[in-house]
């Protein structure tokens, strides 16, 4: 059910995204970190997902998209991350979800972000927040510069340290474009050497990404 958008009485973590109170998405991020709370996400979880926030809010600022929409999107995209592929399923099944074969076997690494988006959109967040939630993972075409900086803010938040990923946080600032390609180039590439075949969504996005590039 749909959470109320008063203020949470629980205290802010000292990483919370800030809530300007003249910003128009205010009720929004309150309501993002009530729904983030009400959760109770591992705290290693809860931190990716505070890092995911202002990362996502840092390049929505410089690419023009929604920061406001980018930092909410950030704070919910991995509520359904610590489900189990059974709960996964259930949840598929509860928001009439048709899922493929990769996403059923790959339920936890896969169907969490859009079963995600289900549960943001359910929660009242809009269509524009939702879309990104439901594209972080695989990404496709037609990606919103919305839905690529949350795609490129998983990958590329405060707390990762894969090897790499500071060289990708500078390509991110100057073309948003070659950073999802960089990152869906080395997820295609780790998958394959794991004798893994790459979801068609996530390769779609590749070959869109390497159209831009050329």
């Amino acid at each position: 059910s749909a959470t109320s958008c008063r203020r949470p009485s629980i205290a802010m973590s000292p990483h919370s995204v800030s809530i300007c109170p003249h910003d128009a998405l205010m009720t929004d991020r309150v309501h993002a970190e009530r729904v983030l709370m009400e959760r109770g996400l591992s705290p290693e979880l809860e931190a990716h997902c505070r890092g995911v926030a202002a990362q996502a809010e840092s390049l929505a600022r410089r690419w023009g998209a929604a920061p406001d929409a980018a930092a909410v999107a950030g704070l919910l995209h991995d509520l359904c991350r610590e489900r189990t592929r059974q709960e996964l399923l259930e949840l598929a099944r509860k928001h009439s979800l048709k899922v493929d074969p990769i996403e059923k076997e790959y339920a936890v690494q896969l169907l969490h972000a859009r079963v995600a988006a289900e549960e943001a959109a359910a929660e009242g967040f809009s269509p524009q927040i939702a879309e990104a939630i439901r594209r972080h993972t695989l990404g496709g075409s037609g990606m919103s510069v919305l839905d690529e900086c949350l795609f490129v803010a998983d990958a590329t938040e405060p707390g990762r340290t894969w090897q790499g990923v500071e060289a990708v946080r500078r390509q991110a600032l100057e073309s948003l474009d070659a950073a999802a390609l960089t990152l869906v180039r080395r997820d295609v590439e780790r998958l394959r050497s794991r004798g893994r075949e790459p979801h068609p969504t996530m390769m779609a996005l590749l070959e869109e990404k390497r159209g831009t590039q050329v």
